[in-house]
């Protein structure tokens, strides 16, 4: 068993003056915060998208913290020159509601030291760790190896081709900066707005997994995203706009004001109350609770490919596409 601050080797790691990769550390927030600003402008990261990940260094603090904790240290890769922490990946993995088990990993390197195997060794360790890790899960052997790179991650685009993987589907940040494309909001006939208060959070979330269809790519409604979801300290119930049909939640559309803009996280509608507008009519809602409040940008995010094409009701009322940001997979019969 390696200790945190020990050196790794395999055989596809590249043999460079100084390098040296090791398991992730709780003191390392400082340097891998660095890891990210160092690519900021290379990769054309958008700092106020509602999808793409740019942690402040408490987020990261926060999140070893937990890594420690929970002994997981060992499923995070630090690539490391003398002092100079350069680049580092790590794994999550969850269940999806088809019964697939997804394996994701997700790694930066500065640009500097990009094209000299860094990025392909990190991929390299993570695939082989992952292998250890579904042969010790109940996965039943449905399991698919998962990364993301945006469209303007173009080495990380490359790195994963390269390896077998390939888009799934893509998720599309949309921008809405005009208000004045927004409709007047009103509901359907016999729906309502009311104030949410906590106790009505479980029919919402229930709510929001009955609209969705269950199958591939969609992840299992855990109580642990329950929480994450509603009881983060950034999410004001007061910009949740939630239609009742007597006692029965109809749909959703959840707000919030982060990072100096608006986002609309969640938009969504039950199937039986679809095609009457609602999801229209919250969203105008939800739009100018965010305009009261001050927001003169707002974010959203989407799947190109539903089968919903909300692309076009968020266009109808005046979002644009800012950036597209693919979901790769790869099959496990795929080798290293």
């Amino acid at each position: 068993m390696e200790t945190e601050g020990e050196t790794l080797a395999w055989n596809a790691a590249p043999t460079l003056p100084g390098l040296r990769f090791r398991h992730v550390m709780e003191g390392d927030a400082a340097a891998l915060f660095g890891v990210h600003e160092r690519c900021v402008d290379h990769d054309q990261v958008d700092r106020l998208s509602s999808i793409e990940y740019a942690p402040t260094q408490d987020d990261l603090a926060y999140r070893l913290a937990e890594v420690v904790r929970q002994e997981r240290t060992g499923n995070w890769l630090v690539a490391q020159l003398g002092e100079d922490v350069v680049g580092y990946c790590r794994i999550t993995w969850w269940k999806e509601t088809d019964g697939m088990w997804l394996y994701l990993t997700v790694g930066w390197v500065v640009p500097n030291w990009r094209g000299k195997g860094i990025g392909t060794a990190m991929l390299h360790w993570a695939e082989a760790r992952i292998r250890q890790l579904a042969r010790e899960h109940p996965n039943a052997g449905l399991w698919e190896f998962g990364s993301n790179a945006t469209n303007t991650e173009k080495e990380a685009t490359a790195l994963l081709i390269h390896a077998g993987y390939r888009p799934a589907y893509t998720v599309m940040d949309m921008e809405l900066t005009d208000f004045s494309l927004a409709p007047q909001p009103r509901l359907p006939d016999g729906l309502e707005l009311r104030p949410l208060m906590p106790d009505s959070y479980r029919a919402v979330w229930n709510s929001i997994h009955a609209s969705y269809e269950k199958g591939r790519y969609s992840e299992e409604p855990t109580e642990a995203r329950f929480r994450a979801y509603f009881e983060a300290p950034e999410h004001d119930p007061a910009l949740w706009q939630v239609a009742w049909d007597g006692d029965e939640v109809a749909g959703q559309v959840l707000c919030k004001i982060e990072r100096g803009r608006g986002e609309v996280y969640e938009v969504s509608v039950r199937p039986a109350w679809r095609r009457r507008g609602l999801a229209r009519g919250l969203l105008a809602y939800g739009l100018h609770a965010l305009q009261r409040r001050g927001a003169h940008i707002v974010r959203l995010h989407t799947v190109a490919e539903f089968p919903t094409q909300a692309k076009v009701l968020y266009g109808s009322v005046g979002f644009h596409v800012r950036k597209e940001f693919p979901r790769y997979r790869k099959s496990k019969d795929i080798p290293i």
